[in-house]
């Protein structure tokens, strides 16, 4: 199964369809997902749907979709985000007829990540636009998007997926449930996370750092490893505090953990190593150290001082 079938099998995508077959679909939509690449396919696949009237299918229009040559299916920004002079080309672009289809698509992808002025270029042309013409637009954070864009706009927040849908799609196998896990039911997140090298390497260090580093000798090895794999110190991070959440819960006395199910027994028996407050404490410092990674830091040293800040919250919290 491929994310683009995943897609298609979705209540989300189906019911849109429907109103596309029935011509009650808005001629305006923002689609709002935190999963930003979900977002962007089911865009591109909704754009077909409505070429061919509220059915889709893998034909000549999805093709050239998919090798980016579609004449009547208009991605942007062009670049990193959305600028004034993108939107200006949107504007004009819309007046165009369409050329092999009797509709023109404008994709826009993360309009939260734009400038302000590049969207109040476009307030106009969303309100009214010419016939035939309709506009997609996606945001991970609706918060940044101006409150004049969502006024203009029907918004549709896109549903998480199944664990067991997620799972299909993914290549590692050994890893499926813990790739689904950290994903939160964001399939583009899930097919990064199964793309990346050593995925199980990674895991296994962020486990090893809150289960197994006990003392300060350990820190200069454990900076080393996690240095080893610098620019995934992100998703290291967002493992670390998934395995805080789930220590949490096993303190509060609760049994079913929320993401890493199958370490139920293995973190129950860590877990006496930790108080709330400890806990609470540690995800704090995570927090705090992904926004001194954003500045020009020196890494090892950054990372040190967290691990060695980690034992001793530890002790202090006994």
């Amino acid at each position: 199964m491929t994310l683009e079938d995943v897609i298609a099998e979705s209540k989300d995508f189906n019911l849109l369809c429907d109103e596309i077959k029935l011509s009650k679909a808005p001629k305006s939509l923002l689609l709002i997902c935190r999963d930003g690449d979900y977002a962007f396919n089911f865009a591109k696949l909704l754009s077909i749907s409505f070429v061919n009237d509220g059915v889709f299918e893998k034909n000549d229009h999805f093709k050239k979709l998919q090798a980016g040559t579609h004449p009547d299916v208009k991605i942007y920004p062009t670049k990193e985000k959305l600028l004034v002079s993108d939107s200006e080309e949107i504007t004009f672009e819309s007046f165009v007829k369409p050329i092999s289809a009797d509709k023109k698509i404008f994709i826009i992808r993360n309009i939260d990540n734009s400038m302000e002025a590049a969207q109040n270029k476009l307030l106009k042309i969303l309100e009214e636009p010419p016939k035939g013409v309709i506009f997609i637009l996606t945001c991970q954070n609706l918060n940044l998007v101006l409150p004049t864009i969502r006024s203009r706009c029907y918004k549709k927040e896109l549903g998480k997926l199944p664990t067991n849908k997620i799972e299909e799609l993914l290549l590692n196998k050994n890893q499926s449930l813990t790739i689904s896990a950290i994903s939160d039911g964001y399939v583009a997140k899930a097919i990064n996370l199964d793309n990346t090298q050593n995925f199980e390497q990674i895991f296994n260090l962020s486990l090893s750092i809150l289960t197994k580093m006990d003392n300060s000798k350990q820190i200069l090895n454990y900076s080393k490893q996690v240095s080893a794999y610098k620019e995934h110190i992100n998703l290291i991070i967002e493992i670390l505090l998934l395995i805080l959440e789930d220590l949490l819960i096993l303190k509060t006395g609760e049994k079913n953990l929320i993401h890493l199910t199958q370490y139920s027994s293995f973190l129950e028996d860590k877990c006496e190593s930790y108080t709330i407050k400890s806990i609470c404490e540690i995800q704090k410092l995570l927090d705090n150290t992904s926004k001194t990674l954003n500045f020009n830091t020196n890494f090892s040293i950054v990372i040190e001082n967290l691990l060695l800040d980690i034992l001793e919250v530890k002790y202090l919290c006994r």
